[in-house]
């Protein structure tokens, strides 16, 4: 694991390089402080709503002004903006079931039977597309996140897709994805 961790942060690094370099002006990057960020009164603090927030996908949303999180079993919605607090979450656990399954092969409950989602990727003006590794049974599920000026963020739980081809599995191997028209693929590296 630790050789494709610096092969992963190798591409990485080539991939920022490329991009400084393609750009035609060198702007130094700008360097806050934690001190700093605060002092300017344009950042707050969130720690979810259990106090553990432990990411496993990330998914700005410029248009929206929203920040999407993925979790351990929950998604959250986050306004971007002054002083905006207000976020709000989807619990989304394991089908019934897998859960008790997992444990039974063997799996940790704690680090490997639940919901890891993995994937947060919009799919239209309304939907975002979210895929979990759902204790080891990976599923997909369309979130209404509404029009730009709405904070909707809401999703249907009769209405979960299989996921195999979209993440993997196991929350601990690293992939991709993309769409191919309108279907979602990943790629397990």
């Amino acid at each position: 694991m630790e050789g494709f961790t610096s092969f992963f942060n190798m591409i990485l690094v080539a991939l920022l390089v490329a991009t400084v370099s393609s750009t035609k002006l060198n702007v130094p990057r700008l360097r806050l402080s934690y001190a700093d960020l605060l002092s300017t009164n344009r950042s707050s603090i969130f720690s979810g709503h259990h106090g553990q927030l432990s990411l496993t996908a990330v998914f700005l949303d410029e248009y929206r002004d929203r920040l999407f999180l993925g979790g351990k079993d929950i998604l959250y919605s986050l306004l971007l903006g002054p002083a905006s607090s207000e976020s709000k979450e989807i619990y989304w656990p394991p089908l019934p079931g897998n859960r008790e399954d997992c444990i039974q092969t063997g799996k940790e409950p704690q680090t490997e039977c639940a919901n890891f989602v993995r994937l947060l990727q919009p799919f239209n003006r309304t939907h975002l597309l979210a895929c979990g590794t759902g204790a080891f049974q990976p599923m997909c599920a369309f979130i209404n996140v509404g029009h730009r000026g709405e904070h909707v963020f809401t999703m249907d739980p009769t209405n979960v897709e299989n996921g195999r081809g979209k993440v993997p599995h196991d929350p601990s191997l690293p992939f991709a994805s993309t769409f191919n028209g309108m279907s979602c693929v990943g790629v397990y590296l």
